[in-house]
């Protein structure tokens, strides 16, 4: 099993503003070892940014890993501005 970790941050809320700005941020390793850091700006409408993060990350996970069986842990923290959640990438077999 493959487990990747995403950190999601929203911009200053704008209640006036429906549709909002985030950052989604998470780390791969390639064959050689090296370290890769990975950031997304996206946007999402007010009051779901968690949800469209979760949408993101399970597509990210799905492109590298298109045969895995993806698996969103609950976030382990968890804020008004602020996400860290794990992804698992497990066989089908």
């Amino acid at each position: 099993m493959i487990t990747r970790e995403f950190d999601y941050t929203a911009d200053e809320f704008d209640a006036e503003q429906p549709v909002q700005m985030a950052t989604l941020d998470w780390n791969t390793v390639d064959n050689d070892g090296y370290y890769h850091h990975h950031s997304l700006r996206m946007e999402h409408h007010s009051g779901d940014g968690f949800k469209a993060a979760k949408r993101e990350a399970l597509a990210i996970m799905g492109k590298d890993y298109p045969n895995a069986t993806l698996k969103v842990r609950e976030p382990y923290h968890n804020g008004r501005f602020y996400a860290a959640f794990l992804i698992d990438a497990s066989d089908n077999e």
